[in-house]
């Protein structure tokens, strides 16, 4: 390596004799930085000083930690709670206002969904909230989609306590061997990157994409080799954990029920228009088969720049195989989330109890899509950050016939996350003149057989160490 790049890649023995300084890895694997393709720094590093409810197994427990952090803050200060699941309950039930002001009636309190798209406030909380946006029942204090997606739009959150919480995120993605990420952004947390990057305290690559209605005026830019704003979001439909992806059949365990289409064909086909008309990329969340086949449609409607601006569809679980070869032939990018698959796809858990056994067969299908040669690319969506979390659930995929190598998954957590962003000449392999950015890993992924439990030794963006568990 030299000035941040890999300088050149030779035999053992000519390398160790040209190089002035050596570093012995005590026989531990080296592989390209992983590309994590779907996150929101600014909500997990914001997430450490939020009272995690994640490991919580009933609504009282949930009750206790908010009560604990209570105790810690002057009245009327906010008190957050995020990713409880209800689904692990050992008493599936949704939270109510009450039950929030039952904790507290002098602060304003939020518990937001582990999905991101549903959350609950109580009656403080609800009389300070913006109600334009997002859809809110005063009744039962229940927040669904715009209403909850950014906590810190909520909340007065000063630009040096969003810049905090990027680099508090920053350093998890570094000991989870993340060197990029494509991250999803406000308006606030693009300024926030921004002033970051002048003041070169930025050593994370990070790809935004901006959520559509805050990118007035903005235009595509490479501010420097750490950041950059590529694309933008636009929301189709909502999660399956919050019944809120829009299916074309009822959610079996809430009959009456298909979802919520957020946009209809001719909106998305107006946003396709308009991004394409601004040079950027979109990025088009859509989970239930309803969303999926609707953005479709509308892609071969109004688009005439997929694969040169590598428009991608995210999430994209309910894809069903008529759709599969449409996506190829469009040359629609597939973002999505093994993560997802292993929490929530398995026997019993919450996608079989929601769609039931047979739609839940067809679900996340990856092997199909690689047998379709359609780029597919890896991220977490802080579910948590793990590339070998992911690479794992890709390989042990609860339906056997989509299982995929670890090969193939580790390219879609690498390579294909370099392509999605046009910067395949840049990283997500060995190559010289690539940029110097690498992990250090315990064991061999494509060998080992827990690769979820693999240690990250060490990581390494533009020929800096930025991870060292071996000190």
């Amino acid at each position: 390596m030299e000035d941040g790049k890999i300088d050149h890649i030779d035999d053992f023995d000519v390398i160790m004799e040209d190089s002035d300084e050596k570093i012995d890895l005590n026989g531990y694997y080296v592989l390209p930085g992983f590309v994590d393709s779907h996150t929101h720094m600014v909500r997990m590093g914001f997430s450490r000083k939020w009272v995690d409810l994640s490991e919580c197994e009933t609504l009282d427990e949930a009750k206790y930690y908010l009560r604990k952090r209570v105790e810690e803050k002057k009245e009327g200060e906010w008190v957050i709670g995020v990713d409880f699941d209800e689904t692990r309950w050992k008493k599936t039930e949704y939270p109510t206002k009450e039950d929030l002001d039952d904790v507290s009636e002098e602060h304003p309190i939020i518990i937001r969904r582990v999905c991101g798209h549903m959350g609950i406030a109580n009656s403080r909380c609800l009389d300070e909230i913006d109600h334009e946006k997002g859809m809110i029942d005063e009744e039962t204090g229940l927040l669904k989609e715009e209403a909850v997606w950014d906590l810190d739009e909520i909340m007065p959150v000063s630009k040096e306590e969003r810049k905090k919480a990027i680099l508090d995120a920053v350093d998890i993605a570094h000991s989870k061997g993340v060197t990029c990420v494509h991250d999803i952004v406000t308006r606030k947390d693009w300024e926030a990157y921004c002033e970051l990057d002048e003041e070169g305290a930025l050593d994370l690559r990070v790809v935004c994409y901006m959520q559509f209605d805050h990118s007035e005026e903005l235009e595509p830019v490479k501010k420097s080799d750490f950041l950059s704003l590529v694309g933008l979001k636009i929301y189709v439909d909502g999660t399956i954990g919050a019944r809120t992806a829009a299916l074309s059949e009822y959610y079996q365990d809430d009959p009456g029920n298909k979802g919520l289409l957020l946009l209809d064909k001719e909106d998305i086909e107006d946003y396709i228009q308009e991004a394409e008309d601004r040079d950027f990329q979109l990025m088009v969340h859509a989970i239930g088969d309803r969303a999926i086949s609707t953005s479709i449609d509308a892609f071969i409607e109004a688009s005439e720049r997929s694969e040169k601006l590598r428009h991608r569809l995210e999430h994209a679980e309910m894809l069903w195989e008529e759709n599969i070869k449409k996506i190829r032939d469009i040359g629609l990018i597939l973002s999505t989330q093994p993560n997802f698959a292993h929490k929530w796809s398995r026997s019993s858990e919450m996608n079989e109890k929601r769609l039931g056994e047979e739609r839940l067969k067809k679900c996340n299908p990856y092997w199909d899509i690689q047998r379709a040669l359609i780029k597919m690319t890896f991220g977490s969506n802080n579910m948590p950050m793990s590339p070998l979390y992911g690479i794992y659930s890709a390989v042990n995929h609860p339906i056997m016939e989509q299982r995929i190598s670890a090969y193939n998954a580790l390219q879609s957590y690498t390579m294909n996350g370099a392509y999605t962003s046009k910067d395949e000449d840049r990283f997500g392999t060995f190559e010289e003149g690539n940029l110097a950015d690498f992990v250090v890993l315990s064991d061999n992924p494509l060998g080992s057989k827990n690769i979820k439990d693999i240690e990250v030794k060490m990581t390494v963006v533009g020929g800096k160490i930025v991870y060292d568990a071996r000190e």
